[in-house]
């Protein structure tokens, strides 16, 4: 007896609904992630857009991983920024929009592949519950990595469709989508790749020459993409991000294999060691079977879901020093494809015990479920303090625009995560510090410690001088401590000079003399000579450290000469000519500064520039005796 057609239809809109619902409970915690990390690099671009070239720089500028992703990271930043500011709903809805889309058109890929509704949803959930994809749920920096997936199954459905009705506007539509997508990752670059996979694996004998003739084009561009991409930004040569070509390939390869079938995070969250061993012994099993009866039988599927895994995958196989389990993103598309292929598989052709065929899949979804849920929460908890502390600063910054702001108490985690991402840098709040005696170690793309924490003598002074208020993260908000961090701290800060400054910050004024110039951006300008207080050294063999720059159109008529004096003893001079470079000058303390309450710097510059009556002899960020 024929079902009634609304029953019928009724069944194949669960079926499309049930992934962007589950997907939803999965990840529900990512909707409330705040921003972190690298979030206020992206968002702190809108400050430096003010004109339509301002805005192409900010979008193809290649970054310091010699990346240029215009859609996916500036884009959306840029736009999401410049609508909603600083709420982080929308980015998260945006993130959420887009899997669901993935979700859609990986269903719809797969069952116009098997002809299975079932295929298509085993292949959606298992895909949605990869604890891989936890990060882009979570994190909106991580988005380029939904984008592109949107991007490369779009235009993977846009050829079925033309291998389907042979309409050239399906090819056009496609290459158009691939063409786009190199904007959002550099991994859409393998596209022909996947492609001309279908066309070998899936499509039949009468379509695959027109397939394959298609797909030159196609790899024309990536070929294209790939030399300019390397001209304008070639790959890091240190670092994390340098490519390396030697066998640590293959141990990456099962790295994130088995990351696809297990989440790194399976024993840090208290899961048992056993149970993953079976997890990842009964999927791996389980699909070398599968590859076997399907050789056996000449079909030739499973090799298209193996490039499409292997083919997303390779790009980052040559980075062994950057392992990041949001990488197999879009690899675990191909493994998800080919959960749907097999179970289908096994439900239809392997009589009373077909249904076996699902334990490798539910034991899948029992090993990554709990962990995407666990790691979704942590990703929340994590980003609540710096929600805090962000928005309380804020504040705290409105209720007290004319002073700068210590706090008091703040976490490493959150520090790294916001202070030493440079997440005031957004609000366009700068004068925003630590108090004496936070210690955190600079590193890569950290805010120097220097120009974030307050020493001791100048946090005093600012507090006698009423120049800051001191907060404290407290929960889910800051609060301001200041009278208490008087009564309890006053005592123990050193009523002495410091033994370093920061030119470019005002509360180091009281150190300068008169003929430095006002503060501006981080930074102040000397005119020829200008001098400067700091604390004696308490032993031999210190240094005096001298850093700032001078501006490129200024070192055109010349090279400039800087002299240093210590209570007018000369202890050093040195040329600067180098266009637009930062300088860093180490100059030997005498011995008799040992042990002075405070020693007097004099600061010589020449030749120095003239502009409406004053002098502009250099920039100056820090000055510090250093052991």
């Amino acid at each position: 007896m024929n079902q009634p057609w609304w029953k019928s239809r009724a069944v194949n809109v669960l079926f499309w609904l049930i992934p962007p619902a589950f997907l939803i409970w999965l990840f529900h915690d990512g909707l409330n992630c705040w921003f972190l990390q690298d979030d206020f690099a992206w968002l702190g671009l809108v400050r430096q857009v003010h004109s339509s070239r301002d805005l192409l720089r900010v979008l193809f500028e290649p970054a310091a991983q010699g990346t240029i992703r215009p859609w996916s990271e500036r884009g959306f930043f840029l736009l999401f920024e410049t609508l909603f500011g600083l709420d982080d709903l929308p980015f998260r809805i945006m993130a959420f929009a887009t899997m669901t889309a993935n979700l859609l058109l990986l269903t719809w890929i797969v069952r116009r592949l098997t002809h299975s509704r079932l295929a298509g949803l085993i292949a959606a959930l298992t895909w949605a519950a990869n604890a891989a994809l936890t990060t882009v749920m979570a994190w909106s920096s991580a988005y380029n990595e939904a984008m592109c997936a949107c991007f490369l199954l779009s235009a993977m459905a846009l050829l079925i469709r033309w291998a389907e009705t042979g309409k050239i506007s399906y090819w056009w539509a496609q290459m158009a989508v691939f063409v786009v997508g190199l904007g959002a990752l550099e991994i859409d670059i393998v596209y022909p790749a996947l492609a001309a996979a279908y066309a070998i694996f899936i499509a039949g004998p009468e379509e695959r020459k027109r397939l394959l003739r298609g797909c030159v084009p196609l790899f024309a561009i990536s070929i294209v993409y790939f030399a300019i991409h390397q001209y304008a930004a070639p790959v890091p040569r240190t670092g994390p991000y340098l490519v390396r070509l030697d066998g640590r390939i293959f141990h990456t390869l099962l790295i994130y294999g088995k990351w696809s079938l297990l989440p790194q995070d399976w024993q840090a969250f208290g899961h048992s060691r056993t149970l993953g061993k079976l997890i990842v012994w009964t999927g791996l099993v389980s699909i070398a079977a599968l590859a076997v009866l399907e050789w056996r039988k000449r079909r030739t599927a499973l090799l298209f879901f193996a490039c499409w895994y292997l083919a997303a995958l390779a790009p980052v196989l040559f980075l062994p020093e950057h392992l990041t389990d949001y990488y197999i993103t879009i690899p675990t598309l191909g493994l998800a494809m080919l959960f749907g292929y097999g179970a289908t598989c096994g439900v239809r052709k392997y009589g009373p015990v077909r249904w076996l065929a699902l334990a490798p899949i539910v034991l899948y979804l029992a090993g990554m479920i709990p962990i995407s849920r666990s790691a979704t929460h942590w990703w929340l908890t994590k980003s609540e303090p710096v929600r805090a502390l962000v928005l309380g600063v804020e504040a705290a910054h409105q209720t007290y625009p004319s002073k700068a702001i210590l706090l008091e108490g703040i976490p490493l985690s959150v520090y790294s995560d916001s202070i030493a991402q440079g997440a005031f840098y957004p609000l366009g709040i700068s004068h925003v510090y630590l108090t004496p005696g936070s210690l955190f170690k600079s590193g890569p793309d950290v805010v120097d410690p220097d120009r974030t924490v307050l020493d001791a003598a100048t946090a005093r002074h600012a507090l006698v001088n009423e120049e800051v208020v001191v907060y404290s993260l407290s929960g889910d908000h800051l609060r301001n401590v200041t009278k208490e961090y008087e009564r309890s701290a006053f005592s123990l800060l050193a009523d002495r000079f410091p033994l370093r400054l920061d030119a470019g910050n005002p509360l180091y004024s009281w150190l300068l003399g008169p003929t430095w110039l006002q503060p501006d951006s981080g930074v102040r300008w000397m005119p020829g000579k200008a001098t400067a207080r700091l604390g004696g050294p308490k032993k031999k063999g210190t240094k005096l450290e001298l850093s700032g720059f001078i501006p490129e159109e200024q070192l055109k008529s010349g090279p400039r000469h800087l002299i240093a004096f210590v209570d007018g003893i000369r202890v050093g001079e040195t040329e600067i000519n180098d266009p637009g470079d930062d300088f860093d000058r180490l100059f030997p303390m005498p011995d008799s500064s040992v042990g002075k309450e405070a020693v007097e710097i004099e600061i010589q510059v020449s030749p120095v520039d003239r502009r409406g009556g004053q002098e502009y002899g250099a920039v100056f960020g820090k000055i510090a005796i250093r052991p």
